[in-house]
């Protein structure tokens, strides 16, 4: 039996197709009684529009056949449609009829309304002892019995192929007798019928699997697993089987016997589901399926031999073998690779079954087969049937099988695997052996092997200090792949090692790696760089990684200066030559000047998901957005691949940031913070949670969705108060002075974005470079160019070695945009150098920025060309208020829009009465606007905003400016 819905209530997730099926075959159903005789002389099953009256669904185990049935039985007593039901019960399958009788007892009591023949047929099946009637007339028999029913009625029969024989048959017969009656019917079993099976016109359906977005879907449904590295475990083990989807989780402690495979346990239900594959097996296939379900070698020499040390019959595991590659329950192919450990072929790939290189007689099992054949590899064609298999046995019987695996597989990394697991002494040799087996890059569920190797090794070893520095590997692995609660299962375990100041030190560091560890606030700075001295000597990787979380914690919590100070000092003392990406890391995340002029010369080439995604995060941090992308980008996809799902929230941050100055349209970056947000709080992290709200909300804002931006500004406000890191506060500073900005509001946007500049920190630590870019946009209209001009020359004071790309395009346009005029156009000039358009977003606001001083200044002209560029770029990213103010300036040079762009404003009569300049002021007048707000928006004066009103007013017949919206469209 199978489910794959959270209740009886609820359709099916997918079949859609399957779903019609149902309803037409519902639909096909006549209202009124059949008119047609009970003798079966009808042979069709549909009713004379080509609408069935019989659907057949099949599908392997946990495909949701039941689930089909029981959606069907509830839309038919939905809509009034007495629904008869029959299904396989234990110990009734050598009852003759007992199924069939299920099916129609309810209408029994009106047998005596049926002519003699099949009333006397229907008694003799349901009738104590002697013969009973064939299949074929007791069918016929029965569809006079349901034409009895007033009304439609609809039969639904689970699992056919499982019936008694006798009611099996029957129901095959009936399927052929449908049609021109109000009976429908519904029948379930694994196989697809064969052609003209169950009738020549029923319509058939066979259930696969769920494709990826729905097999998603089922698995929130069903509600066992809480994180989304789970969920990405459980879809990869699945395979889009609904009852799988439904059933597996990873839980809190890895069995070893699923994890050592790459998979995870069955749950009793998802075992019971396979039961019929395993029923009536030999001991010896028994024997042959659990050895092989639990090897971590598919080579079908290595399963024969520990089949064989496990029953002392060589014979017998030869002829397990045999039986289940006749059942097709596992395959048998050529060795052409190797798949590593646990590796399984989809269902359906399996080929025909071959027989094994040293089956046959001639040869025993530990000689050598005959060389002429190729060696051999098993496989499950199911990988769900493999758990399945060991779900059903004891664990004395899985410890033998290990035991006899550990002495027979021949490669010596897999044989300590199974060694392993039935060793209960300290072994240090066995320990070294499972620890390589987590070495390399882990793909899909390969963490798991991983993991359960790194915990198994650390049980077995010697040294306590060993030991924990295993499970403290694992817990980092656990992490990088977003497994949160198998992640402080470990640290507990090193914890529980009571080690001295090489305990400590890892303890401390796992605390800062593992998601959710706020409590402790910047004082750990101090701590993280004592115990990275103390074991620097014998330790230098642990200590740099200690180095790595106190910098990370100064960054996130805006530390002081002498904290800053403290970890770059440690951090020289003890770094090593020549440089790595992390090292490069600690630097940038305390000190970005030096990390800028150092990064470039001292960068290592990366080599792997770590080392791309280090060196994207310092180039990220120092403003070297360009190349900090190709990285990022790089750094995701293998993380993907690797299944590193703690690793993409800021993968996925990093680079939403980066593309609102790199994208020519936002939609990127939005999709980039929004994937970022939903990993972070499937994956337990908070911080990085905040700042994707912190990304969206600055995006919401240059998009002109104040609401969706002041919104997301007090989500990460709120975060900040919560997990003590003043870092989300620069984020929902600089979205509310763009919200400000955008609503004309000028002054109050430059009071928020100076504020973020007051503090002596980092020349351009990432935040404060877009607070200059904004604050030089907002200072003209606010009154405050000095001011503004002052802040861009300290700030380019505190940059001795030159800024990276970004800080240094920003500063060009903030010279620029306060320069005075007679050194306004060499400034222009230095921001719109060549490269300039690689920055889309900062290439408009110059571009805009220059079309409005030269339009101030009357050269009407010149002003045109920069204005439209930055209204096609400002259009083109999403930033619409922009492009309309950027379109407002290029009308007021006297240029016509025309096109597309052209709007009902344009074309509104007060066109042909005012200027281009005096139809701006009239629009944003009508909308409420204070002259002040009107001039902020415009970068004038209030004083000219008032003079424009004077003649604008008697241009259009009107004496105040309640009266402006009936004359000016204001949208």
């Amino acid at each position: 039996m199978s489910a794959h819905t959270t209740s009886d209530t609820t359709a099916p997730v997918g079949r859609a197709s399957e779903r019609r099926l149902v309803t037409d075959l519902l639909a096909a159903l006549p209202d009124g009684d059949a008119d047609d005789s009970a003798d079966g002389s009808t042979h069709a099953s549909t009713d004379g529009t080509g609408r069935p009256r019989v659907l057949h669904i099949s599908g392997g185990p946990g495909t949701g056949k039941t689930t089909l049935l029981r959606f069907a039985a509830r839309t038919a007593a939905g809509r009034g449609v007495p629904v008869l039901e029959t299904a396989p019960a234990p110990g009734e399958h050598a009852l003759p009829y007992a199924a069939l009788h299920s099916l129609l007892g309810s209408l029994l009591p009106r047998l005596a309304a049926l002519p003699a023949a099949p009333r006397a047929t229907l008694r003799a099946a349901f009738g104590a002892g002697g013969t009973g009637p064939a299949p074929g007339p007791l069918a016929v028999a029965a569809r006079a019995l349901l034409t009895l029913t007033p009304g439609p009625v609809l039969l639904c029969v689970d699992d056919v192929d499982l019936l008694d024989p006798a009611s099996r048959d029957t129901v095959r017969a009936l399927a052929r007798l449908c049609a021109g009656t109000g009976v429908g019917l519904i029948v379930t079993e694994r196989a697809a019928p064969p052609p003209g099976e169950p009738a020549p016109d029923a319509r058939t359906a066979t259930l696969g699997p769920l494709p990826a977005p729905e097999a998603r879907r089922l698995v929130a449904l069903a509600g066992r697993v809480t994180t989304y590295a789970e969920e990405e475990l459980v879809v990869h083990v699945a395979r889009g089987n609904p009852l799988a989807l439904t059933e597996l989780s990873l839980g809190a402690t890895l069995s070893p016997d699923t994890a050592g495979l790459g998979t995870l346990p069955a749950t009793p239900r998802l075992a019971q589901a396979y039961a019929r594959d395993l029923e009536d097996l030999s001991p010896a296939a028994r024997d042959l399926l659990l050895v092989g379900a639990l090897s971590t070698s598919p080579a079908a020499r290595d399963v024969l031999t520990a089949t064989a040390h496990l029953t002392g019959d060589a014979a017998a595991a030869r002829a397990g073998l045999e039986e289940a590659l006749t059942h097709g329950l596992i395959t048998s192919h050529e060795a052409v690779g190797d798949g590593g450990p646990g590796r399984d072929d989809a269902p359906g790939q399996g080929g025909a079954p071959r027989r094994v290189a040293g089956s046959e007689g001639g040869r025993g099992l530990g000689g050598h087969p005959d060389q002429s054949r190729p060696e051999q590899n098993l496989r499950f064609p199911d990988p769900l049937l493999r758990i399945a298999v060991l779900a059903r046995e004891s664990g004395a019987r899985r410890l033998a099988a290990h035991a006899a695996l550990g002495g027979t597989v021949g490669d010596p990394a897999r044989a300590a695997w199974h060694s392993a697991q039935c060793t209960a002494r300290a072994d240090a040799a066995l320990a070294t052996r499972l620890e390589a087996l987590a070495a390399g890059p882990r793909a899909g569920t390969d963490v798991l092997p991983a993991l359960a190797a790194l915990e198994r090794a650390a049980h077995l070893s010697p040294d306590a200090e060993t030991g924990a520095s295993r499970l403290a590997r694992a817990a980092e692995l656990a992490c990088h792949h977003g497994l949160e609660r198998q992640a402080r299962r470990y640290a507990r375990g090193v914890e529980a090692a009571g080690l001295g100041a090489v305990g400590r030190a890892q303890s401390l560091w796992l605390h800062d790696l593992i998601p959710g560890e706020f409590t402790v606030g910047r004082e750990r700075v101090a701590d993280l760089c004592t115990a990275a001295r103390a074991v620097a000597a014998d330790h230098p990787v642990l200590a740099q990684k200690l180095l790595h979380a106190a910098a990370g914690r100064c960054w996130w919590q805006r530390a002081a200066r002498h904290e800053r100070d403290l970890v770059v000092h440690t951090f020289r003392d003890l770094r090593p030559r020549p440089w790595d990406a992390r090292d490069l890391a600690v630097l940038a995340l305390t000190d970005p000047s030096a990390a800028s002029r150092e990064a470039p010369a001292a960068a290592p080439r990366p080599s792997g998901t770590e080392e791309l995604m280090l060196l994207g995060q310092v180039a990220h941090l120092t403003g070297d957005l360009q190349r900090a992308a190709p990285l990022l980008a790089r750094a995701e996809t293998t993380a993907r691949a690797e299944g590193r799902h703690g690793r993409l929230p800021r993968l996925l941050v990093a680079r939403a940031l980066g593309e609102v100055w790199l994208s020519t349209r936002w939609a990127t970056a939005l999709a980039l913070a929004e994937e970022g947000r939903f990993i972070a709080g499937r994956t337990g992290q908070a911080d990085w949670s905040a700042r994707a709200v912190g990304v969206q909300g600055i995006l919401h804002a240059l998009c002109d969705r104040p609401e969706d931006a002041l919104r997301c500004a007090t989500e990460a406000e709120e975060a900040a108060l919560r997990l003590g890191q003043s870092r989300h506060l620069d984020l929902a500073a600089i979205t509310r002075a763009l919200a400000a900005s955008g609503a004309g509001r000028y002054a109050e946007a430059y009071a928020q974005l100076r504020a973020l500049l007051t503090e002596r920190t980092a020349p351009y630590a990432f935040e404060r470079v877009w607070a200059l870019a904004f604050l030089a946009e907002a200072a003209w209209p606010a009154g405050e160019r000095a001011d503004a001009g002052a802040v861009v020359e300290r700030i380019r004071a505190r940059t001795p070695g030159g800024p990276a790309p970004l800080p240094e395009r920003v500063l060009a346009y903030a010279r620029a945009v306060l320069a005075e005029d007679g050194e306004a156009e060499t400034r222009y000039a230095e921001a719109l150098a060549d490269g300039a358009e690689q920055w889309p977003l900062l290439y408009a606001m110059t571009r805009f920025a220059h079309g409005a001083r030269l339009r101030r200044r009357r050269r009407l002209l010149e002003s045109r060309e920069p204005l439209a560029a930055a209204e096609r770029v400002f259009r083109s990213l999403g930033a619409v208020s922009r492009a309309d103010l950027a379109a407002a300036e290029l009308r007021a040079t006297g240029l016509a829009q025309t096109g597309p762009e052209q709007t009902a404003d344009s074309r509104d009569s007060a066109a042909d009465l005012l200027t281009p300049q005096q139809l701006t002021i009239a629009r944003l007048a009508a909308r409420g606007l204070s002259n002040r707000a009107v001039a902020e928006q415009l970068r004038l004066s209030p004083r000219t905003v008032a003079s424009h009103l004077y003649q604008i007013f008697p241009k259009l017949g009107i004496t105040s400016r309640a009266q402006l919206a009936e004359r000016v469209d204001p949208s």
